[in-house]
Parts: structure tokens; sequence; C-alpha cells
């Protein structure tokens, strides 16, 4: 919806970023977002640096780290009250060719 290719989509989903078409720049945003989501208290600041030394500057980085917490509080929120993945949201490929079978 945003402008990016179904199958980059589904790579990133996936966590299979070789597949994806991403530039390097692109990349060092998502190891770094991945390490805040998954690891946070693994964060250096040698995450940022690189960050920076790829192109990004600190108002981005504040930007991305932002919304990444931000969807950390969501996730824990919807998993603590129950709440389902959307209808119509983004599902892993497998999935997706289940939904399609019924």
């Amino acid at each position: 919806m945003q402008g990016q290719d179904a199958k980059d989509v589904d790579s990133i989903g996936t966590l299979n970023l070789d597949k994806a078409k991403l530039s390097d720049k692109e990349r060092a945003l998502l190891d770094y977002v991945k390490v805040l989501t998954l690891e946070p208290a693994k964060v250096r600041d040698g995450h940022v640096e690189r960050l920076r030394q790829v192109g990004w500057n600190d108002e981005e980085i504040f930007e991305a780290s932002f919304i990444t917490a931000l969807f950390a509080f969501f996730n824990r929120m919807a998993d603590a009250y129950g709440l389902d993945y959307p209808i119509g949201g983004w599902l892993p490929p497998e999935r997706r060719a289940a939904e399609n079978r019924r």
C-alpha cells in the first residue's frame, strides 16, 4: 500500500531479508529496529553510529526508535487483551495461502 513491492514486504515480514531489494541504509535500519525490538538491552552506541554512517540523521533515528517502541507497546497491549490481527492485514505467505484455500 505504501509503494513497496509485495515480495519485499513478505521477505521483511518473514525475516528473510536476503531476498528483499533493500538499500544498505534500509538494511541498517531494519537491523537496528530488530535489536531494539527483540533484545532492547543490547542496543549500544555502535548501533546508532552505524545508522549515522549509512546516512540516517539523529531526528530520523529518534523517530525510528520511537515508532519501534510504540509498536512494541501496542503489540503487548493487544496480547494482554487478546486482540487478534485485523482481517485484511498482512499475513505471512503460508498463512495467506491457507486462508485462500478455504
